[in-house]
């Protein structure tokens, strides 16, 4: 075998090579084994860092993604910047109109809210206006009822005077030739008295005859004085053309024809009572009056008087005088005149107000108050209240009733 000489940088390079070969030969076995044991160990450390590894990828993952979606974002940024400007704009434009709207609505609904009030005003101050001028309306027609009723009283004053004075003319004239006539008879009484003696005795027979004779005329005179002596207001007198009805030696005087009617007293209300009624007190709005040194007490249309620590009712005194005629009165034309008629009493105008009157004959009414007491004369019901006899009649087709005069021979004191 032949001796292979290398060079010394030659021989120094291959030794280190084969110690280097020789090394890791040794080391690869021993790698080898270590590796298969720790192969185990390493597989349970993988699948514990796995998780985290896998995490740590997608987070890699998701850098590396930003990165490349940096730049769209980029570019997308204003895009969505401006459609978010215009997004925020409609939004504003919608509420800005809705906001137009609800403040329309809100004035549409104020103005409608003013309107109402004002109309709610103006017809209040309709209603105050109409109210007011009712009631200047009113005041205008009862100073005007006042004013006319003021003249008609004087007027039927004057009148009244002028009646009575040329009544009391006549009377004088017939008294004046009266004292001349038995002047005249006297003087020629004596003279022929003293001519003729026996005829004188004849004479005072026929006087004393003629004497009895004028003393029936002068009783009937006195009977008709008697009768005329029942003054109604105003010098009423009613003229009848018709015999009157006779009964029990009473006359009724009448101008309408009897008809016949079931009497149906009028309930005048809560507040009204018929003569002797009884109460223990009296309205807020009783009036007391003296008539004749007697106390009285009126309340809407009905007199009292002081009765058993009480007031009773009582037929209305002839000549009381009441400032205002109740609730309900109706007023009745009779020879030129007026009076006022409610609940079987009459008035007439005054000057300090209206006075309860005699009931003036030939009026008619249409209504009679409770209390009224039938009288039967010569087979007519007559209905008597406070005196004053009515007549059932007929009249414009209602029921109505007449006032009725007594004759002469009612007035009679001895009757």
């Amino acid at each position: 075998m032949k001796k292979i000489i290398l060079p010394g940088r030659t021989s120094k390079f291959l030794l280190t090579s084969l110690v280097l070969a020789a090394g890791l030969s040794g080391f690869s076995q021993r790698g080898q084994e270590r590796g298969n044991w720790g192969r185990s160990e390493n597989r349970q450390e993988a699948q514990q860092q796995r998780p985290q590894q896998q995490t740590e990828s997608r987070s890699r993952d998701w850098q590396q993604q930003r990165q490349q979606n940096t730049p769209r974002v980029q570019q997308a940024q204003p895009a969505a910047d401006n459609r978010q400007r215009e997004w925020g704009q409609r939004q504003q434009q919608q509420n800005d109109q809705r906001a137009q709207e609800a403040q329309r609505a809100n004035e549409g609904r104020q103005r409608e809210w003013a309107q109402r009030q004002q109309q709610q005003q103006n017809d209040q101050r309709a209603q105050e206006a109409q109210r007011a001028n009712e009631s200047r309306q009113r005041e205008w027609a009862q100073r005007q009822q006042q004013q006319q009723n003021d003249q008609r009283a004087q007027e039927a004053q004057r009148a009244n005077e002028s009646r009575q004075r040329e009544m009391m003319q006549r009377q004088q004239q017939a008294q004046n030739s009266q004292w001349n006539r038995n002047a005249q008879r006297n003087d020629n009484r004596g003279d022929w008295a003293q001519r003729q003696p026996q005829a004188q005795n004849n004479q005072w027979n026929r006087n004393a005859q003629a004497r009895v004779y004028d003393n029936r005329q002068y009783n009937s005179r006195q009977t008709n004085v008697y009768r005329n002596s029942k003054v109604y207001f105003n010098n009423y007198r009613p003229q009848y053309n018709r015999a009157p009805v006779v009964y029990k030696g009473r006359s009724y005087y009448s101008f309408h024809n009897y008809t016949y009617h079931p009497y149906r007293p009028v309930q005048y209300g809560s507040f009204f009572h018929p003569a002797g009624f009884f109460s223990l007190r009296l309205g807020a709005f009783a009036l007391n009056f003296a008539l004749n040194n007697h106390r009285y007490y009126y309340d809407q249309g009905v007199f009292y008087e002081p009765y058993n620590n009480g007031y009773q009712v009582i037929a209305a005194p002839e000549g009381a005088t009441i400032g205002q005629l109740p609730y309900g009165y109706s007023s009745i034309e009779l020879d030129g005149y007026t009076y006022y008629y409610y609940a079987g009493v009459f008035y007439a105008a005054g000057p300090q107000g209206f006075t309860v009157i005699a009931a003036p004959p030939g009026a008619v009414v249409y209504d009679l108050p409770e209390g009224c007491q039938e009288i039967n004369a010569g087979g007519i019901i007559y209905l008597e209240f406070n005196n004053t006899i009515f007549q059932p009649i007929s009249l414009n087709g209602r029921d109505a009733y007449e006032v009725v005069e007594l004759g002469d021979q009612d007035y009679d004191p001895n009757y």
